[in-house]
């Protein structure tokens, strides 16, 4: 029997998603569980696994930089390699497969595409290819480079952010001087700290961990704080589940964990799944503040900026406490702006009072 192998549907916002490579050939058997290809979204790779025993029959698509719409279907399971293929899909001629690069220069210099053999997988005309028979042609003054499926994968999502949300921001400021006490007695970071008080934070305010999704809104019974985390593919979004239930020890262990796999490529589709809000800390590369954009469909997302000491005026004098400036992006469809702000200064209260977060 032949078997559809389709694009999976992996979350519930995902549309579509990247074929980076097949992990059998055309004729190879597999077995169910086992490994077939590769794909990416939401800026994570992962292995979709064959859910039968058989044959890679056919392969439909090649691995490629446009994206797959979700339930497409992209090649063929069979029982054995002499069963027929559907017939109108067999075989069938298909248009000659280039980049989108390759095709804006093809059209910018008038070349026939006709006429090109690619050297691409599968014939795929690639960039190369057309500047081989331009390289008469006058040299330009910059480097012409593909967005890499990460960064098309990034681009898509934080437009579709910018251009349905409507953002609002607030900041305040929070002395940090307590917190950085017990973080050297307990050997935490801030981090640690900022992830507990979030959670505790999002328990007492249940819109903020929540969600839009097709002009329905979803309030989430667990609370999944995200952690936006730079490695070597780009940003990528790790989540710490049930952050407001776990000790600090817990989420120190987890998060340490996380960032590990995180710089050895090695996060998986599950640790990066299911997040309710998020939390964006540039204050480790020295940024003193900054607005973040909301990673949709959560309806906010705080971004910290670098712990600096300030004189600040106390009871008439001057002293120097350890102050860091933390910014809310807010979804105004859901979250008025007063409630944004009751929830920041909790926020607030909790990490200039640690000793909350130990309970």
């Amino acid at each position: 029997m032949i078997k559809e192998i389709i694009m999976p549907k992996l979350g519930e916002t995902m549309e579509e998603g990247y074929l980076l490579k097949w992990l059998k050939r055309e004729g190879e058997g597999i077995k169910s569980g086992e490994p077939l290809f590769e794909v990416m979204s939401d800026k994570t790779n992962f292995e979709v696994e064959a859910s039968e025993d058989g044959f890679l029959r056919k392969i439909l698509i090649q691995p490629g930089e446009m994206p797959i719409p979700v339930t497409k279907v992209i090649g063929y399971l069979a029982d054995n390699m002499q069963e027929k293929l559907p017939e109108s899909k067999e075989e069938k001629k298909e248009r000659v497969p280039i980049s989108p690069l390759a095709k804006r220069l093809a059209k910018e210099k008038g070349i026939d595409l006709t006429e090109i053999k690619g050297s691409g997988l599968g014939g795929r005309i690639e960039k190369n290819d057309i500047l081989k028979i331009t390289k008469g042609s006058e040299e330009k003054e910059f480097e012409i480079k593909p967005l890499t499926a990460v960064r098309k994968t990034i681009a898509q999502r934080m437009s579709a952010s910018k251009r349905t949300i409507p953002h609002y921001y607030l900041t305040i400021e929070i002395e940090m001087d307590r917190t950085a006490e017990l973080k050297k007695k307990k050997d935490f970071s801030y981090t640690d700290f900022i992830i507990k008080a979030v959670g505790k934070a999002l328990a007492g305010f249940p819109l903020m961990n929540a969600a839009i999704i097709d002009e329905e809104i979803r309030i989430y019974r667990k609370i999944n704080v995200g952690l936006a985390v730079l490695s070597r593919k780009g940003l990528l979004v790790p989540v710490i589940n049930d952050a407001e239930k776990k000790s600090l020890i817990q989420i120190s262990q987890e998060r340490g964990s996380l960032r590990e796999k995180a710089d050895n490529d090695r996060l998986s589709p599950e640790d990066l799944r299911g997040g309710t809000f998020t939390i964006s800390n540039l204050g480790t590369f020295g940024v003193d503040n900054f607005t973040a954009i909301i990673n949709p469909p959560e309806v906010g997302i705080l971004a910290l900026g670098k712990i600096k000491e300030v004189p600040v005026a106390a009871e008439g004098r001057l002293v120097v406490k350890k102050i860091m400036k933390a910014t809310l992006s807010a979804d105004h469809r859901l979250i008025d702006g007063a409630y944004g702000a009751q929830f920041l200064k909790r926020i607030k209260e909790l990490l200039q009072n640690p000793q909350c977060l130990e309970e």
